[in-house]
């Protein structure tokens, strides 16, 4: 059901052929026979690195850099997307078999395949309803969860499902009622990763009960909390990832060798246990923490075989060549240093920032739907496309992706265009009460009535809040800074705040008792949604209310409604419905995808990138 922050600029959007996304060019990289072995070091985005090792992420530890590039390198999920640069599940790659369902649409079964532990143990159905028994049990800190709508019939998983069993190799789960098969298996199914029996434990060497109770029963809920407290404390100790027995036992191609949980440094070693497709050919993956695009820059420009090399690197913004789609790789600054840039990975994406409804302060400015209008109309996409980001980039223009191609968009969706207009939108502000003679502009016509500031909006009131985002990299300094400017056009005033990209993700909680802090952020710019590991769109573990990626606090009856219907039913034209409503709706302020300038050492082979952000260096090799 959810799918994961992404961070701004990575050298993981990489491929060594075309991309599926749009790109038509062709690439420089090297061709012949793998070799097998050597190092590979790669480059992470500036004070950006994972965080959580463990397979059950909270909100806060939602993101790409966790799953996607970190943890499903050891810990393979049930069903694997975005192999190859494709939006598709790849059913090799995948632990699960393709799911079968009875007659009645109520009963799937799946058949898990009997790949190895590196403890020696099998990968079975027991594993997979252990990961299951846990999100029942936790829903309160899955990043995965939506709480079930009584008032129109929502149950998201696992609150549809009625009973679960494993035998062997075999998984059947019953659920409530009939569901949208696409859906169930593309956003419910691709959330599990199962967690071998090893880590059913309380404590130290302290037996647990969670994988082998009854699923919700009152002995799993409570064992999977005890289990829980135990586990979710480990994942977090990044000084003791390599070396612990718990996060030891891998089932995926690589392991954890080091782990430098101050500086993001760390490396990964093949699992020479892997059951997979597809055995590494590298003897190690090194990933070189930055803190500054500045520093990793200097490093690519000493060259390929330099004292600190790159050999999978990015190039900022500012040094990068003007977009070529037929040769992404003319006018590349650092061809003379050994590298390549290869055509870019069009990541199934919408970027944007995230603006806090329940924000005491200027939560009631977002409420207001023409405010986030006029908000949404000073946003230049293009222009910072053109010119920031030098064309490596597309506008976000709804809330289902418009590239890559494999998405289901609506007529609609397909002709919406990016808008500025900073008139109009000071204009909006105006026709709702606003003196916009100075910037921020001042409510003077509170109420709400058709021509006032709306509800919760007093006299006085400043049209201004605050946005952080992530620092280390001079183009987003620039972005911020263009953004603060034209909004001031219309009367918005916005102040800009540079945090490291960690510290922003930690800060993005929703407001509740439980995490006051969450209600105290404003707006964070924290690169936008990588529709992983909810594939198929239907928006329900977005924005839906309560949603736990939806730490904006973001909630509509109506959008509730049209959410579910693209569950439960089968009909595209629900999911049109859905997509035509949220276009209004304006629950983001939506940013423009950017693509990264990758550049690869000239002698390496990359695999054909991936879509979901993900890394995939088991397909990597060194040419002869």
């Amino acid at each position: 059901m959810v799918a994961l922050v992404t961070v701004v600029a990575t050298a993981a959007a990489c491929t060594s052929g075309s991309g599926g996304g749009g790109g038509s060019g062709s690439s420089p990289g090297p061709v012949g026979a793998p070799v097998q072995g050597g190092v590979v070091r790669v480059a992470e985005a500036p004070s950006t690195f994972p965080d959580a090792i463990w397979p059950f992420d909270s909100a806060a530890q939602v993101s790409t850099v966790n799953t996607s590039q970190f943890q499903e390198l050891f810990y393979r999920p049930l069903y694997y997307w975005g192999l190859n640069d494709k939006v598709a599940l790849d059913p090799e790659v995948s632990l699960g078999e393709a799911p079968a369902w009875s007659p009645d649409g109520k009963t799937v079964t799946i058949q898990v395949k009997p790949w190895k532990w590196s403890n020696g143990e099998d990968v079975t159905a027991q594993d997979v309803l252990f990961w299951i028994n846990m999100a029942k049990a936790e829903t309160s800190n899955s990043g995965y969860y939506t709480p079930p709508n009584p008032a129109i019939g929502a149950k998201y998983f696992p609150d549809n499902v009625a009973s679960a069993t494993a035998s062997g190799q075999t998984l059947t789960l019953t659920l409530d009622t009939p569901v949208s098969q696409t859906w169930f298996t593309d956003d419910e199914l691709s959330q599990i990763t199962p967690m071998p029996l090893a880590w059913d434990l309380t404590g130290p060497g302290q037996k647990g009960g969670c994988a082998n109770d009854a699923f919700g029963s009152d002995a799993a809920m409570t064992d999977c909390a005890a289990d829980y407290a135990y586990l979710s404390a480990q994942s977090t100790k990044g000084g003791d990832f390599a070396g612990s027995p718990l996060w030891s036992v891998v089932d995926g191609p690589w392991k954890l060798k080091t782990y430098n949980g101050t500086s993001g440094a760390y490396a990964i070693v093949p699992n020479t246990a892997y059951s997979g497709p597809q055995k590494p050919y590298l003897d190690e993956v090194d990933f070189v923490p930055y803190t500054s695009d500045t520093t990793e820059y200097a490093d690519l420009k000493a060259g390929s075989g330099g004292a600190n090399a790159i050999d999978v690197g990015y190039l900022p913004a500012e040094d990068s060549p003007t977009f070529n789609a037929k040769n992404p790789d003319a006018g590349n600054p650092l061809s003379g240093a050994g590298y390549y840039i290869p055509a870019p990975t069009y990541l199934d994406e919408i970027s944007y920032y995230q603006i806090n409804f329940a924000n005491p302060d200027v939560g009631p400015l977002f409420k207001q739907p023409y405010f986030t209008k006029a908000v949404q109309d000073t946003v230049d996409q293009q222009d910072i496309i053109n010119g920031i980001w030098k064309g490596w980039g597309y506008p976000s223009t709804g809330a289902v992706p418009s590239l890559p191609a494999g998405n289901p968009l609506s007529p609609k969706s397909q002709s919406e265009k990016a808008t500025y207009d900073p008139a109009a939108a000071k204009q909006l502000l105006r026709g709702h009460g606003w003196n916009t003679d100075s910037t921020p502009a001042t409510c003077t016509n509170p109420g709400t009535g058709p021509d006032q500031c709306g509800a919760g909006i007093a006299a006085g009131t400043k049209a201004a809040f605050t946005m952080n985002y992530p620092s280390g990299q001079a183009a987003l300094d620039t972005m911020a800074a263009d953004m603060r400017s034209d909004a001031a056009k219309a009367g918005i005033g916005i102040t800009v705040v540079s945090q490291t990209q960690n510290t922003i993700g930690n800060e993005g909680v929703a407001c509740t008792a439980a995490q006051p802090a969450g209600c105290q952020w404003q707006a964070l710019l924290y690169g936008g949604w990588v529709f992983a590991p909810d594939y198929y769109p239907t928006g329900d573990a977005l924005f839906a209310t309560g949603a736990g990626p939806n730490v904006w606090s973001f909630s509509d009856p109506k959008l509730d409604q049209l959410i579910v219907k693209t569950t439960t039913g089968s009909d595209v034209n629900d999911l049109y419905a859905y997509e035509d409503y949220i276009a209004g709706d304006q629950p983001v302020i939506y940013t423009p995808n950017t693509l990264t300038v990758s550049e690869v050492t000239r002698k390496l082979h990359v695999d054909a990138g991936d879509p979901f952000q993900g890394y995939e260096p088991e397909y990597w090799y060194y040419t002869k």
